[in-house]
């Protein structure tokens, strides 16, 4: 083959290649294309997704330190409030049969324990009470079953939630992430608990005495009620009654949380079971002598007293 011969032969057969470069660089550019226009369709999808609220199967996650997702805004309505309620009194809590005035029930991390036909008495009178050592109640009620209860703003001690004493209301509800239900104890010794949804009035018309309370309502009126994220790892304490109307009194311990202390419960035929004050307020006595130190040794601005 000649020069010039040869040099054409190779002109033919570059031209020959280049279709099939063309059709690969068509090819790849096409698949570009499609990719681009899937992470398109994946992206629009998340960024205009509909989210729904499951709360009333389980806890909404929350950026707050606390864990706990406010309730839900509802109109409260007015309440006759007192500054002021007077000197703490007592109520006679009637339970259905005789038993031991005080028995320890408590299970592995959970510390329980039940009063029979005890005489109460709430501490706080006043939205800002004040706040107390255990000790300093243990030597005014020495022979006495004793439970840190509501909770209070460290800084102000102004007690939260809705709170009255002496059948007195001198704290409303309010829409807030603490204090939205409450352990009520009658004049005529029953107990019961609520949530925001019954005006305050409404439950001072129907006997209320005493009310405890900072977090929400485990179960009421004989029902589990599911877990709005209240009841996290942190060490908490709890009232509640049971069919019997018998008082109990419980702190849970850290990491117990919500099902450990549900399982823990569980065989008590609880009525009524309100989350009260925790973390270092949490603490109880009885007969002078500690059954649960607060972590901290921290004051407090609510006692409940049994005896």
């Amino acid at each position: 083959m000649t020069v010039k011969n040869k040099k054409r032969s190779q002109r033919t057969d570059a031209n020959r290649s280049k279709p099939k470069k063309t059709k690969r660089k068509t090819l790849f550019i096409s698949i570009i294309v499609i990719l681009l226009l899937i992470s398109s369709g994946i992206a629009y999808t998340v960024l205009h997704a509909k989210h729904t609220n499951s709360s009333a199967v389980k806890p909404q996650k929350t950026s707050s330190s606390n864990g706990i997702v406010a309730s839900s805004s509802v109109a409260i309505a007015p309440a006759d409030v007192k500054e002021d309620t007077g000197d703490a009194g007592w109520v006679k809590v009637k339970s259905k049969k005789k038993l031991d005035k005080f028995t320890d029930l408590s299970v592995q991390g959970v510390t329980i324990y039940r009063a029979n036909n005890p005489k109460v008495l709430k501490t706080a009178t006043a939205q800002i009470p004040g706040t107390f050592m255990m000790s300093d109640i243990v030597a005014k009620y020495p022979d006495s079953l004793i439970l840190n209860t509501s909770g209070f703003d460290m800084n102000s001690g102004q007690i939260v939630g809705f709170q009255i004493n002496n059948g007195q209301v001198f704290s409303n509800w309010s829409n807030t992430a603490y204090g939205s239900a409450a352990f009520v104890i009658n004049k005529d010794g029953s107990a019961k608990g609520y949530d925001l949804t019954t005006p305050a009035d409404e439950i001072v018309k129907k006997g209320a005495q005493q009310s405890y309370g900072f977090g929400s309502i485990l179960i009421k009126d004989g029902v589990i009620l599911p877990n709005d994220g209240t009841v996290n790892w942190m060490i908490h304490s709890y009232i509640g009654n049971d069919a019997d109307n018998n008082i109990y009194l419980i702190i849970s311990d850290t990491s117990v949380g919500y099902d450990g202390t549900m399982a823990a419960v569980a065989n008590l035929n609880l009525q009524n079971l309100v989350v009260l004050d925790g973390g270092g307020s949490s603490q109880m006595s009885l007969n002078g002598q500690t059954i649960f130190a607060s972590q901290d040794g921290r004051p407090v601005a609510d006692f409940i007293v049994l005896r």
